[in-house]
């Protein structure tokens, strides 16, 4: 894998579709073109009237009244002026409606027409033997790789595994631990600090006092706004062994790959709800989500769950070459995903997301020549997947001018509460927080359905205690690990 440049990429190369902005012109455009045809309908109804009206008077009066043509006439010409009326409104209305069309046909071409292994992917049989390389063989044993129909991908690929051969699966027990982190510093609401986040969870990059994150971990942060409310934001990383089974008991195999995108069950889930429930959370309070690769199967597959989203108000997700359009994003959860052109990963769900308001999808174009692909297929993909490499594409879209980006980094800072303000202190708040929150530090008995939330709800009271000044920053690791596969514990 080649190292990453040290200049960030030009954002301008970015490929942006979809957004809010996507979404408020295409309404503004239907309610326009549904005003024109109301508009169209009114007028026809009074020239219908006239009509009437004119040959009532025109029957009622006699032969010899001059009154009568006058009023004959000025009704003619009153008719004509609201058919020609009619008519316009009848044309600016499918004037509008083909603008409507052309603005979503622009998007969709523009988000199909960059260069890259993700359109060569999309809607093809190769996603079939993609999956059969990529994922361990232990998934196709005894049995022949179907093909996988266009626009199913690996989801409905992997729906058709059995379950069976797996010893943990996403429905069991999931051990979790729980620790007291250095608070995380810098501007939480960039997308630089959200790539960092995941380096940080994926184990690639330590924290701010040297330390790594164990594997098996996701990242929580609580964020502290003025009004007293907290947001937490949420790093779940990616695949960290190609195992089905591995013996450490880690989640993040590829048996998760295939819960995630299979089934509403996974230990990652479980993971990350019992970290969500040690927070304490209160309805004013939000989550928001970073993820990359396999751990945005996770989080936007929690997306699709009704319960989980009334139980907690999702501000937005950042995921990180991820299958995005393999799920359904709820119309009110703002996502952005980043991917490369040639990160193959995103087109494992068989076909590209189509612009909508609630996804701002971000690609940035391929890392080499078509030549160097050809030759170096294995690097290619390798450096399109690469953290290394999205951080750098990372920084750069911190620059974007495109207003999809901008709105989105909008609403993060906003749900942040001025993240940029938010440093100061966050070693201390951490160091503070130890001390309430230490109870639960190594809780091994938080496996099983019926479990209660690791730590007791300790967090909350240390972030509402000694931790509690406006823009203090509180980080805790949670482990997750599967008591069936571990070395030593069954299975």
């Amino acid at each position: 894998m080649t190292t990453p440049v040290a200049v960030p990429p030009n954002p301008d190369t970015f490929v942006v579709t979809g957004g809010r902005g996507f979404a408020a012109r295409l309404e503004s455009l239907d309610a326009s073109a549904s005003s024109l045809a109301a508009a169209a309908a009114a007028l026809d109804r009074v020239q219908k009237a006239l009509y009437i009206a004119r040959h009532r008077v025109e029957a009622a009066v006699c032969a010899l009244s001059v009154v009568g043509p006058r009023i004959s006439d000025e009704s003619r010409r009153i008719e004509a002026v609201v058919r020609r009326c009619v008519d316009e409104a009848t044309r600016e209305e499918s004037a509008v409606r083909r603008a409507a069309a052309s603005y979503a046909e622009e998007e969709a071409k523009r988000r199909s027409a960059l260069d890259g292994l993700q359109n060569v992917l999309v809607d093809s049989d190769a996603i079939a033997g993609l999956l059969s390389i990529v994922l361990p063989r232990a998934l196709f044993a005894d049995r022949r790789v179907p093909a996988a129909a266009p626009g199913h991908g690996a989801a409905g690929f992997l729906r058709s595994v059995d379950p069976s051969r797996f010893e943990g699966r996403g429905d069991d027990a999931t051990d979790v631990e729980m620790r007291v982190a250095v608070g995380g510093r810098g501007d939480g609401g960039t997308f630089a600090y959200a790539v960092r986040s995941l380096r940080e969870a994926q184990g690639q990059e330590p924290l701010d006092d040297g330390t790594t994150v164990p594997p098996s971990s996701i990242l929580v942060e609580r964020f502290l706004k003025a009004d007293g409310s907290v947001t937490v934001m949420v790093a779940v990383p990616g695949t960290q062994t190609w195992g089905a089974d591995p013996s450490d008991g880690n989640i993040l195999d590829s048996e998760s790959i295939l819960d995630g995108m299979a089934r509403p069950e996974s230990h990652v889930r479980t993971l990350i709800k019992r970290a969500l429930e040690d927070q304490g959370l209160g309805p004013g309070d939000k989550v928001v989500f970073n993820c990359y690769s396999q751990g945005s199967i996770h989080v936007l597959g929690l997306l699709e769950d009704h319960e989980f989203t009334e139980r907690y108000q999702v501000a937005g997700v950042m995921s990180v070459g991820g299958p995005v359009s393999a799920f359904a994003i709820p119309e009110d959860v703002p996502v952005l995903s980043l991917s490369n052109a040639d990160d193959i990963v995103p087109a494992t769900s068989g076909r590209l997301a189509p612009p909508s308001g609630s996804l701002v999808d971000v690609r940035t174009p391929s890392r080499t020549s078509p030549a160097a692909a050809a030759f170096f297929p294995k690097e290619t993909v390798a450096n399109a997947h690469s953290l290394d490499w999205y951080a750098q594409d990372a920084s750069a879209l911190d620059t974007s001018a495109a207003p999809a980006v901008r709105e989105f980094a909008g609403a993060m800072a906003a749900a942040l509460g001025g993240s940029a303000a938010v440093g100061a202190g966050a070693a201390g708040a951490g160091a503070a927080a130890a001390g309430a929150a230490g109870a639960g530090t190594a809780s091994a008995g938080a496996s099983g359905a019926g479990a209660g939330a690791v730590g007791a709800g300790a967090v909350g009271a240390g972030a509402a205690g000694a931790g509690s000044a406006v823009g203090a920053r509180e980080r805790f690791i949670y482990t997750g690990t599967d008591p069936r596969t571990k070395a030593g514990t069954g299975g």
